[in-house]
């Protein structure tokens, strides 16, 4: 399993959110209320996180990114806030592509969803 880069900084807290993914099924009834059961006991969050990358840290990321990670396919582990104790090792994988924006310095904010379980 690939390990996020310890070159790589560590999220921002600006726009760091925790979204937990709804492990229920809903089935509505023709008559009465609808019936809800749990669909799994595993709780995964969505993760919205936001880095800031210098040119040599950008180009490290999409190295590892591309190649370690495969392409967001993969999971891998990392140093989070997940709202249990602090910081702490978990593992993610990309909810899709990666947005980045260039800043003044130059500078790249980059950010993605994750999936941690």
């Amino acid at each position: 399993m690939a390990t996020w880069p310890t070159t790589l900084p560590r999220p921002l807290v600006a726009g760091y959110a925790i979204a937990p993914v709804d492990a229920t099924v809903r089935t509505d009834m023709e008559a009465g209320t609808p019936r809800v059961r749990r669909r799994s006991a595993a709780r995964n969050d969505q993760v919205s996180a936001s880095w800031r990358f210098s040119d040599a840290q950008m180009a490290a990321f999409r190295a590892w990114f591309d190649g370690d990670c495969a392409n967001g396919a993969s999971w891998f582990t990392v140093d989070l806030n997940t709202g249990d104790a602090g910081l702490r090792s978990v593992q993610a994988r990309f909810v899709g592509p990666w947005q980045s924006e260039m800043q003044p310095g130059p500078r790249w904010q980059v950010s993605a969803k994750l999936e941690v379980r």
